[in-house]
């Protein structure tokens, strides 16, 4: 009996989902209701006891960690529409691995050992502020180099046109 053999890989996996969970240290942070993260997989910063989204101008030093998405999970839009405003909680990674969405140009040419860089300013809604990117912007003071992160190699295409997935290395 002949066996079958996979044509491509298996997806890399959801933005946010830890990739290699033996390797990884996350915490639980408690998130701030009223400035919710926009996605699984961005950059954030404390303020205060609470963990945040960047916001505009943040400096790179203020990132602490990045989004990461639980299994299983409650949508963050449910918890506001339910009026929820306080104990609502998450996890941070400070060393692992992790699935982040990136434009699917450069999901597709990335390589292992690439550089990562994050955006502190200049967001658009298909790159807000937080994310990860894998080619600095026009503006490079809106997308510093995250030198504590590097790509573990090539992308997936999403399912949607505008992102993809990559692996990253994050503090390791």
């Amino acid at each position: 009996m002949a066996g079958k053999a996979y044509v491509t890989r298996m997806p890399l996996g959801m933005p946010g989902a830890i990739t290699r969970p033996r390797e990884t240290t996350s915490e639980p942070a408690i998130l701030e209701a009223a400035k919710p993260f926009s996605a699984y997989g961005l950059a954030g910063k404390y303020s205060g006891n609470k963990f945040v989204p960047l916001e505009d101008g943040d400096a790179l030093t203020d990132v602490v960690g990045l989004f990461v998405r639980p299994y299983p999970t409650t949508n963050p839009t449910d918890a506001r529409a339910l009026g929820i405003t306080s104990g609502y909680n998450g996890d941070v990674l400070k060393r692992g691995y992790i699935c982040v969405s990136v434009p699917t140009a450069q999901a597709a040419s990335a390589k292992k050992g690439g550089k990562v860089y994050v955006r502190v300013a200049g967001s658009t809604a298909d790159s807000p502020l937080g994310s990860i990117v894998l080619s600095p912007d026009g503006t490079a003071a809106n997308t510093p180099e995250l030198t504590i992160a590097k790509v573990m190699g090539p992308g997936d295409k999403d399912a949607a046109t505008t992102h993809g997935t990559v692996e990253i290395a994050f503090n390791i």
